[in-house]
This record gives structure tokens, sequence and C-alpha cells, in this order.
């Protein structure tokens, strides 16, 4: 038997170490919001300078000093106010707004303690203690258009996921028993019930134009023991009957865990461990993929520590060994791997580049790399795993340059061009946002 690793930190943007990326602790307490996707072209940078918050254009100019000796966690921003929970109190939704000039920070829901929010759309959706979920008008004036859209959520299991005109989330059924359920965002109508057992965290569910996909631990009062608890179910695209894929092969927790959605694929490790610093063990697993259909194949001899698509039926990863390789799968096998010619690689992401592949960028040892077209690799100076944070739907790579004071600069995702941002040294980069 293994201990389940119970830290989520995979959210949906993708910050990497140094820079905060949140999470939760599975089975009780704060649960990170879903960061609104960053435009590609524009937008705003928040983030610490000498203890004051800022913002600064993403195609730069000048920053904006938002609030002095600044502390504060989970930021999401919209056109008119910058929310998040304050660093010593993360009960509390707090905001700013961008409009008025000296604003002052206030308190939004009263005192309500809060487990989880998310602004989706137009909208700020919320969980509180006593497992109530309410939204508002991202831009409202104040807590009176505050609405109650669903209740009795489950408070073990906080995260939530509003998409495609519904929310995910766990509720209580007959006030005892853990449900996966969904329910119409502005709280018309019946909850549906998905499946008896819990989603982990709102890194669970994957939406797609076709469809939404939702991860459910079966057995979720276990929290010591990794069981093969994981049933994986697709719904059509706005609910309706959910399907169990894999309900006669349940996917162990922590191979479950350690795993990464992709467009067609839930990318999991079988077999693997932790150590005894809670910290997954890939090089003694292998990585397999399960098809929205329950078909399941291996996809490297190797645990897979980070993967993303590069279109065709390819997927660039590096496995648990430090190795980097691209595999083209067809007909739900891989029929060709090849190398990537880097070692001690820790980690890799796609950037928005402008086209619609993205750029691949690996981290290793050595440095940062982009991989090109022919599988070369052009090293992109300066940034570094600890000093850069990558946004999903941004463009570019957001770091702190060390060789000019650690100040803000933007790199393109091929590293030919770089923007400074800052003049001042920054210590953290709290978000970006689309407004």
């Amino acid at each position: 038997m293994k201990k389940i690793q119970r830290l989520i930190t995979r959210i949906g943007l993708t910050l990497l170490a140094g820079v905060l990326i949140g999470g939760g602790v599975l089975g009780s307490g704060k649960m990170t919001p879903h960061a609104t996707a960053a435009a590609a072209g524009n937008g705003y940078v928040y983030y610490n300078s000498e203890d004051a918050l800022y913002r600064v254009p993403t195609a730069g100019g000048t920053a904006q000093k938002l609030s002095e000796n600044f502390s504060g966690d989970y930021l999401e921003a919209t056109s008119k106010y910058l929310y998040f929970f304050e660093s010593d109190d993360l009960s509390k939704l707090q905001r700013l707004s961008l409009t008025e000039n000296n604003a002052l920070i206030s308190s939004f829901a009263g005192d309500k303690n809060i487990l989880f929010y998310q602004i989706e759309g137009d909208y700020l959706y919320f969980l509180d203690d006593k497992g109530v979920i309410y939204r508002s008008p991202a831009n409202a004036a104040d807590d009176s258009q505050i609405k109650q859209i669903a209740n009795n959520a489950d408070t073990e299991f906080p995260g939530f996921f509003v998409v495609n005109g519904r929310i995910y989330y766990n509720v209580l059924k007959n006030g005892t028993n853990t449900w996966a359920a969904s329910k119409s965002r502005d709280g018309s109508g019946n909850v549906q019930f998905i499946a008896q057992g819990a989603i982990p965290s709102s890194d669970y569910i994957y939406s797609t134009p076709t469809g939404t996909s939702v991860m459910v631990d079966i057995k979720p009062a276990e929290t010591y023991y990794s069981l093969n608890s994981m049933v994986l179910y697709t719904l059509p695209l706005n609910g309706g009957n959910p399907k169990a894929v894999n309900a006669n092969n349940p996917l162990d927790a922590n191979a479950t865990y350690s795993g990464f959605w992709t467009n067609n694929y839930y990318i999991y490790n079988k077999g693997i461990t932790v150590d005894d610093d809670d910290n997954y063990v890939y090089s003694k697993s292998k990585g397999y993929a399960i098809d929205k259909s329950g078909k399941i194949f291996q996809l490297s001899q190797t645990g897979i520590v980070g993967i993303t698509e590069m279109g065709g039926n390819k997927f660039a990863y590096v496995d648990g060994n430090g190795k980097a390789s691209i595999s083209t799968v067809a007909n739900g096998k891989v029929t060709s791997t090849k190398p990537i010619a880097l070692t001690n690689v820790t980690n890799l992401f796609k950037v928005q580049n402008g086209t619609a592949a993205g750029q691949v960028v690996l981290f290793a040892a050595s440095g940062t790399f982009a991989l090109n077209a022919d599988l070369t690799l052009t090293k992109l100076n300066g940034v570094t795993w600890d000093n850069s944070a990558i946004y999903e739907s941004a463009t570019g790579i957001y770091y702190f340059n060390g060789e000019d004071n650690e100040c803000l600069y933007k790199m393109s995702a091929d590293g030919k061009t770089k923007l400074k941002l800052s003049d001042g040294p920054v210590t953290e980069i709290y978000t970006i946002s689309s407004n």
C-alpha cells in the first residue's frame, strides 16, 4: 500500500517554481481559483516590487502602483476590480478598485468564510464554509447582487469549475453522502448527480468544445492508502447523462493525482510511489493514457513529469529520468518516438507565440530552451525555472531579469525578442489579466 500524495498544484494557469502556483490540500482547506485566461496581445501583469503592488500592460508602458505594503494570495482581475485573499487570512475575500484613484482595499461578501472562488466570464462564483455556493456580477458595485445558486456543497472537497453554462462541484446528497454533481451556473433547475464520490479538486474537471470530462474518486474517505478508486466520466457539453468509461477498471489514486489532462487523453503514471517527503517518484512508474472511451495504452517506459500536445497527434513530454521525447499516437498506440537532445530536463510547457501549435519550452539543468520545428533547440538566456512564469493563454514568458536588478521582463517564446516591463526589482508575479 502507498500513501496518497495530497498536494495538488495544477490549476487553470501554469506557474513555475518561485512564483506561487497555489493548490490546496485534498480533503480540506483552501483551494485556489482557476485563473482567467489572459489575452494574447493585451492585458496587465500584476506583480510585487519592494512590498508594493503594481500592474503594467503586457505590451509595455508605464507601471501603476496600486497598493503599498501589499500582502495577498490567489489574485484574479476583472476590468474594474482585483480580487484576492489576504495572506494572513485565507478566508476573507478582498478586492481593490482598478478605476478609482487611491482606492482602498475592501472586503467582499461580508463576514463569509470563503473556501474557493472563480471568476468566469462576467461573474464571480464562491463557496463558503457552510456549503453554500454564490455568484455575483464580477464588477458589482457592492454585495447586494450576491445570489445563492447551490447549497449542501461538500466543504471537504471545495474546488468547483464553471464551464459551458454549468457549475461542477461536490454535494452532500441527503446531507451525508458525497456525490460529484453539476447544476446550471445561474442556480436554476435541479442538481444533476454524476456519481457517488468526490471530484478531488477543480483540476479534475476538463472541458473541450465537444464535452466535459470529470475524474471522480469513488472512495474519497480514504486519505492514506492509494486505492484503485478513480473513475473517468464524460458528459455532453451542456450537461446530460454521464458515462463512466472505466467503471470496471478504476485507476490508482496516486497514478491519477500525478497525471495530466490533454484534449483527448488523461495521462497517468502507473505504479508511482511517494517518498518520505510526499514527493512523487516518477522513475519507478510508467506513463499511460486513457481516452474518453476507456481505452488504455502505454505512452512511456518511465513516469511522465510533464506533457504537452504539439498537434498532429504528437506529444512532447519529460519523463522521470530527465529525458524529453516526442511521440506520435495513432489508433490508440504509440507509432513513433523521437528523443530531444537535452539531458536533465525538469519540465516543459507550451507557450503561446501567435501560432496554433504554440512553442514548446523545456527547463533543464543547463538552462531553458525553445524547441524548434526541426527539433533543434534555442537557449533562452536569462530564463530559469526559479525566476519565470508561463500562463496558459498569455503570449511569451515573464521573468525576473537577474542581469538587470531583477526587473520584470517579457520574452517571446522563441527567444528572439524581449521587453522590459518594470524599472524596479520584482519579487513575485501574481497574475496576468485580459483586461
